[in-house]
């Protein structure tokens, strides 16, 4: 059983939220739709080591997010602590944007 507003899970026999009081039904997460997200990137990072830095920090404020590295990183899954010119972009949902930003400030600053 699942709540389709605030999509907590109960057991089978729960029939209302104790949430958000509405009725449950039955699902999984995997069931409900997903919302149309509008992603923006974040200024272009240069530099795994600093891009692990912001998503650290998005992570710790749970701020959805995705990130997508260069073709040479991705195709050969090359690990490495910084390549050169490798470019790395991290994308947010629009609300969170601003907040995103100011990470992403404070760590490669603004004028970069």
């Amino acid at each position: 059983m699942i709540c389709p507003q605030c999509h907590a899970e109960y057991l089978g026999h729960i029939k209302r939220c104790g949430d958000c009081n509405t009725n449950l039904i039955e699902a999984s997460n995997i069931d409900l739709p997903i919302a149309e997200i509008n992603w923006h990137p974040l200024p272009i990072i240069e530099g795994k080591i600093y891009a692990e830095m912001i998503i650290d920090l998005l992570n710790q404020s749970s701020i959805p997010h995705y990130v997508n590295m260069d073709w040479t990183s991705s195709a050969y899954l090359v690990e490495a602590a910084s390549l050169p010119n490798q470019i790395i972009r991290i994308f947010v949902p629009k609300e969170y944007l601003r907040k995103a930003s100011l990470f992403t400030n404070a760590i490669i600053g603004e004028n970069k």
